[in-house]
């Protein structure tokens, strides 16, 4: 892997392309704080993973960071964090930033599933995702947000968050999501906006065989009640649906996603569950939720 200087504190850019049938990592450049994970060998299927790993644990106050990935045609790849990210404390009032730029080309799958931004007390973070889509490609998206952690242990300390989402399919717009959290001028926990709850996480799914029957089938399949838990299911403008869920724990969360992303990997690509070897605390949640 080649390693250089770039003019932001961490540089990411990673590209998979088809070689006689199987996808490798044509490029893969990092460079400051953040690197990548040598292949990750899955225990229950083949397909190429890689995490996307911080090397001081979290962004710090002022950083910017740039992730770039490419899926070219016929490639189908998984990419993950390898924790959440961590946004630490900006005394001095700078906003840290996270810039990611998304590009899946035709009959390309692309399993993108960072965990969650946890922002700590007196943080402000910006991000922003561009995700766009070939006809025929096939995404898994998934983001979420913590109440963060802080010194006191109260909720919701950090300064403000802004996290926008942009997914365009064929040239044409059919997510955006413009996340704005300010905890000092609204109520994070009442009504309208966390609710009482903690955490809050969702799972965008583009793909040509999504339509109102799947959508409904992925209803009936989560028709249980999951403990301490809101989740709605939503068809987009477009062959596009999202899953949202506002919980109190972020691994509970977590589960709850990824026994959708089971279901859904099962009947798009006949793969099995999906095993990134994460934490006891996630292997538990996910046990519990069945």
């Amino acid at each position: 892997m080649k390693t250089y200087t770039y003019p932001r504190d961490g540089y990411t850019e990673i590209e998979f392309t088809n070689r006689d049938g199987r996808t490798v990592a044509s490029k893969r450049v990092t460079g400051g704080q953040s690197k990548l994970s040598a292949p990750l060998r899955l225990n229950n299927e083949d397909t190429l993973a890689f995490f996307l790993i911080t090397m001081g644990g979290g962004f710090v106050e002022g950083e910017h960071y740039e992730t770039f990935i490419t899926s070219h045609e016929k490639t189908h790849a998984i990419v993950a964090s390898q924790a959440p990210t961590y946004v630490y404390k900006c005394n001095d009032g700078k906003t840290t930033v996270q810039d990611i730029k998304v590009k899946v080309d035709e009959d390309a799958v692309l399993e993108f599933l960072p965990d969650d931004v946890i922002p700590y007390g007196n943080s402000k973070y910006r991000q922003v995702t561009q995700i766009d889509l070939a006809k025929g490609a096939s995404l898994l998206y998934t983001d979420g947000i913590t109440a963060g952690w802080s010194m006191n242990h109260k909720d919701f300390q950090y300064r403000y968050v802004h996290m926008l989402s942009k997914i365009s399919y064929d040239g044409r717009l059919i997510f955006n999501d413009n996340l704005i959290l300010d905890p000092h001028a609204f109520e994070m926990a009442e009504l309208g906006l966390f609710e009482g709850y903690r955490n809050y996480s969702s799972l965008v799914v583009v793909d040509e065989r999504v339509n109102a029957k799947l959508v409904k089938e992925l209803q009936d399949f989560n028709n249980m009640a999951f403990d301490g838990t809101i989740m709605g299911i939503s068809l987009l403008e477009g062959p596009a649906m999202v899953v949202r869920v506002l919980g109190k724990s972020l691994n509970n969360n977590r589960a709850i996603l990824y026994r959708s992303i089971d279901w859904l990997r099962y009947r798009f690509y006949g793969l099995p569950h999906l095993d990134l070897r994460k934490d006891e605390a996630f292997v538990n949640a996910l046990n519990a939720v069945g």
